[in-house]
């Protein structure tokens, strides 16, 4: 569809999409206009270009309309809203800017589901108009619809009479309308109205920081990663954003800081279930592209909570609506419906301008209390000064996954070392241990089967080391520590974690990692290898680790759960106390199994048990 009508560049939008922001900017750029034509009523001029000059910290036009005076009416001055945009454009490079929407009392914008911008991106405007403009076309027969459609073609026949080059930025649903009636000349209404002409109590307030996930049509964090391209295509005359590469973007941050956060790792293959899974949500709400809520769900499905809180933050974060107001500005805040203006009483119900999407409010729950930056700050000081070991407890959920993985891994060891040690042999009068399947389907053409003679191992396992990141023994910012039973179902443990109070997750809990645990079963009580004298041989604290399993073990068999083998001297020294170190590498486990054996939370006070689960999610 031809958007251009004599002297007239029509741009018809979706409100708050980043795609026709990005669409008015190409057109502006292509066409060259003197003046710029935007639907917004002139009654807003004043406020609307104070918003535009305070970009890019984000702003809001609030006002009661007449007899409403519980209702509180704002247009946010949304940089990825193609209209904002227009305006931005015209005010920036001195074009005339023209406002020629009618200002109607109690008008109540239509909310309608538009296809996703992502269209108009890839198939291109005109095409996307053709598609959808007559769908989603206002009733003509509305005497509002009507009355504003004359008064916009209207001044837009004036404007486009005094100037060469007009640029119409204008609704979707108001397009082909206030086209027909510019190409027919009929800027007649069916019944009179009154309009608004002048609008004393239109304010101009700062947007609180939690309010603009509510208020923008975009992620606050995808709007600010649009903002910073924009400030550098400034400069060198171009336009484009890509809002699937920006999301890509803010899924890599998130990934970055989740991995060093949380020491955690995603695997390709969670990041092509995490796209996928977020694409399909975002077909079965209509979109092509995934919004807040649909990324942070996937987020959540496909990685954990905690990944999807790190994203959370970076998708509603936008840097400079974090300080305080530079202009003395009220802060005005949105919640379900509800607007309150900072250091005001009084609370309005909240309707905005351009009527949103029909959609439902959801509660998103990611399984974990998150406390606010000033009560961690407050925590962390609790763990300042090294706490007393005697009053240090862990999470008894976490000990007992522990404790059966353990177990697994001498069970393991065992089977390993008995596979190690069997033979196989034709069938002869006895099935021994069992038919070897294998060996029996290699030598088929021989006609004869195979069985398996094992010998079992003469001896247990008793000591179990893992080590997830060795390091030198001399490092001592780590937290080392050596537990011992409680009961008879545990097992004395030694290890050595990050540092102790670095993440504290809540009041006098502080969540650690470990990077290397010894385990010896049954309990007999060793002493603190920490304080050991092992002598000038051991370098890292994973042969600290075990030496002491070599010594300190009653059984036969020691488990060495790592990236490398043990080495030669450790192997010695394990021949000459009659112990048999059976290697399992790290990589053989499961990862996200290795993961939850990993992450342990440290209590300060067995009390703190009492409120703990609120803080600590038990995977």
């Amino acid at each position: 569809m031809e958007l251009t009508c004599q002297n007239i560049r029509f741009v018809p939008i979706v409100h708050q999409r980043i795609g026709f922001a990005e669409a008015v900017r190409r057109e502006a750029l292509r066409w060259r206009p003197d003046a710029i034509a935007v639907e917004l009523p002139p009654t807003l001029l004043d406020p609307i270009i104070r918003g535009i000059n305070r970009l890019p910290r984000i702003s809001a036009v609030a006002w009661h309309e007449p007899g409403c005076p519980g209702e509180l009416v704002y247009l946010p001055i949304d940089p990825c809203d193609g209209i904002i945009e227009a305006a931005r454009l015209a005010t920036r490079h001195q074009i005339e800017l023209a406002l020629i929407d009618l200002d109607l009392p109690g008008l109540r914008a239509r909310s309608s589901h538009a296809p996703d911008d992502l269209i108009a991106d890839r198939a291109g405007l005109e095409r996307y108009v053709e598609a959808y403009a007559a769908p989603l076309a206002a009733d003509p027969t509305d005497p509002a619809n009507a009355a504003r459609e004359a008064e916009m073609a209207r001044r837009l026949r004036a404007l486009a009479d005094r100037r060469q080059r007009v640029l119409c930025v204008i609704g979707l649903g108001h397009y082909l309308n206030v086209r027909a009636r510019l190409e027919s000349n009929d800027f007649s209404t069916p019944a009179p109205l009154e309009p608004v002409t002048q609008r004393p109590g239109a304010a101009l307030f700062d947007l609180h920081p939690r309010a603009l996930d509510r208020a923008l049509g975009e992620s606050p964090g995808l709007t600010w990663l649009r903002e910073q391209q924009r400030e550098e295509q400034e400069l060198t005359g171009e336009c484009g954003f890509d809002a699937i590469e920006g999301l890509l973007a803010l899924l890599r941050r998130a990934g970055d800081i989740y991995e060093a956060t949380y020491r955690g790792q995603i695997s390709l293959i969670q990041w092509q279930g995490l796209l996928q899974f977020a694409r399909n949500l975002a077909l079965l709400g209509g979109r092509l592209r995934p919004d807040l809520v649909q990324a942070i769900l996937a987020a959540r499905g496909i990685v954990d909570g905690d990944y999807a809180w790190e994203l959370l933050k970076l998708l509603r974060q936008y840097p400079p609506q974090q300080a305080e107001s530079p202009d003395g500005l009220p802060r005005l805040r949105l919640r379900r419906g509800r607007a309150a203006i900072e250091g005001a009483a009084e609370r309005f119900s909240a309707r905005p301008h351009w009527g949103p999407e029909p959609g439902e409010e959801l509660k998103l729950q990611l399984r974990r209390r998150r406390p606010r930056p000033e009560l961690l700050e407050e925590w962390k000081r609790e763990w300042e000064s090294e706490p007393d070991p005697s009053g240090l407890c862990d999470w008894p959920n976490e000990s007992e996954r522990q404790e059966q993985f353990m177990h697994h891994v001498r069970r393991r060891a065992l089977e390993l070392l008995t596979d190690n040690r069997s033979r196989t042999e034709p069938f002869a009068a006895s099935l021994l241990d069992g038919l070897d399947l294998r060996e029996t389907i290699r030598n088929w053409h021989q006609g004869r089967l195979h069985v398996r003679r094992e010998h079992p191992p003469n001896g247990k396992v008793g000591a179990a080391v893992i080590i997830f990141e060795d390091q030198p023994i001399e490092h001592f910012p780590d937290w080392r520590a050596t537990l011992y039973a409680e009961h008879a179902g545990e097992s004395d443990i030694s290890f050595f974690t990050t540092p102790l109070g670095e993440h504290v997750v809540g009041p006098r809990i502080s969540r650690v990692q470990f990077n290397g645990l010894l385990s010896v079963w049954p309990a007999n009580y060793i002493p603190d290898i920490w304080l050991f004298p092992f002598g000038e041989g051991i370098k890292t604290c994973g042969d600290a680790l075990l030496t002491a399993a070599i010594l300190f073990s009653a059984e036969r068999y020691i488990a060495w759960v790592a990236p490398h083998p043990p080495s030669q001297p450790l192997r010695r020294l394990a021949r000459r106390h009659h112990h048999h170190i059976i290697h399992l590498p790290l990589h053989t486990f499961p990862r996200e199994k290795l993961r939850r054996i990993r992450r342990c939370h440290v209590l300060l006070g067995r009390d703190v048990r009492a409120w703990a689960r609120d803080y600590i999610f038990d995977e």
